[in-house]
């Protein structure tokens, strides 16, 4: 992979790693005096289950790191090979498979007329509401007010962005 791959590989498990252990939440919490260990814990990624979005460059990188975290690892990619995900141990999967069985989402679609919005109130319905999503690909796959919404209703329990619809 070239070194633009692995650095988005790793920037998105860092932020799956961020979110599961609920860090910056602590760092405010700290920042503000406190020290409330117990309250940001967070969950164990081992046997956790990483729904992949988009099987490519960087999403087979993300897969291969989150198996050595012990996670199991899904992917929807309607264009993925088979052959691919069976050399990492991914299993392919539907979309309505992937978003009812993934407790994290790692998001690597391009932006295009179908992906657009992909995630939006309706799908995030379907998530475990324990179910965190992570976006290091395009923004415009994310309805944003929609996942406004979802979080406020517990639908979804968190989500670690560094991009946005423009």
């Amino acid at each position: 992979p070239t070194a633009n791959t692995v650095a988005a590989a790793e920037h998105g498990i860092a932020l799956l790693c961020s979110i599961a252990r609920r860090v910056p939440q602590a760092n405010s919490s700290l920042n503000s005096g406190k020290w409330e260990r117990s309250k940001f814990v967070g969950v164990s990624l081992v046997d956790k289950t990483l729904a992949v979005m988009g099987f490519g460059k960087v999403g087979s990188e993300v897969a291969r790191r989150a198996k050595g975290l012990g996670m199991k690892v899904i992917a929807y990619d309607p264009y993925a090979p088979q052959d691919k995900a069976n050399a990492l141990g991914v299993e392919l999967v539907d979309l309505e498979e992937a978003v009812t069985r993934g407790d994290f989402f790692s998001l690597h679609m391009p932006l295009t007329p179908t992906t657009d919005k992909m995630f939006n109130m309706d799908v995030f319905k379907k998530m475990k509401p324990s179910a965190a999503i992570i976006n290091v690909a395009r923004g415009g796959v994310i309805n944003d007010d929609d996942l406004a919404a979802a979080l406020d209703a517990g639908e979804v329990a968190g989500a670690a962005l560094d991009v946005f619809a423009v």
